[in-house]
């Protein structure tokens, strides 16, 4: 992810969590704004010299608009929101980003990084049921649409005690839209996220089969 859009992720949620009683106060309660901090498993096949590493983080955004289910505290809700994902791999870096398929090379001596970065524009749906007002479960679907894909490596690529580094700030045949479901487990502002991707990151039969499993945790400040 670029230090720019970093940046802009950061700012949004200091920005939300800061205003965040102040739009509850007008809202009444009718609108989220969160942020998820997750890492990845891949569930997809296995792929000639690509593999990933167990710790894969990434991030997400959003804000929601709730819609309340007439006499009880359930209710529906949505949104728009930000993720980026992080996909680390193991001895191995993106060498034919721009070709009509993607083609890793080994890599046999020290480095220090090597990752396929993903962003989506998503547009979150969920259902969310309320215990005891304090405890509350979510499912839902989360719909995403690609802003940009790019590879960054960083390390030796000969035996010249050099550190090479290589990015491409755009990389062919992955998918234009992605689709997941979603569950979160709460307890008042925090809740532990997990979200499954049944479609592939990449063209079938131009790239990995990478649908990540991501689990982490969140934040909504109402």
């Amino acid at each position: 992810m670029k230090k720019t859009s970093l940046l802009l992720i950061l700012l949004f949620v200091f920005t939300s969590f800061s205003q965040a009683q102040l739009i509850s106060e007008r809202t009444n309660g009718k609108v989220i704004i969160g942020a998820d901090l997750f890492t990845d498993i891949s569930t997809g096949k296995a792929y000639e010299n690509f593999d990933l590493r167990g710790i894969n983080q990434g991030v997400s955004v959003y804000s929601m608009f709730n819609f309340e289910f007439e006499n009880t505290p359930h209710f529906a809700s949505i949104g728009i929101g930000f993720t980026g994902h992080n996909f680390y791999m193991k001895d191995a870096f993106l060498a034919t980003p721009y070709g009509d398929e993607i083609n890793f090379e080994n890599v046999i001596y020290d480095y220090d990084r090597s990752k396929i970065n993903t962003n989506y524009i998503d547009i979150p749906v969920e259902v969310s049921f309320k215990f005891m007002d304090q405890f509350k479960i979510s499912a839902g679907f989360k719909f995403g649409i690609l802003t940009y894909g790019k590879s960054k490596y960083v390390g030796e690529l000969y035996n010249d005690d050099k550190t090479w580094r290589i990015k491409y700030g755009k990389i062919n045949n992955l998918e234009k839209y992605v689709y997941s479901l979603t569950v979160r487990a709460a307890y008042k502002s925090v809740h532990l996220f997990m979200a499954y991707q049944f479609s592939d990151t990449f063209k079938n039969g131009f790239g990995p089969s990478i649908k990540p499993f991501s689990i982490g945790i969140g934040v909504r400040p109402f």
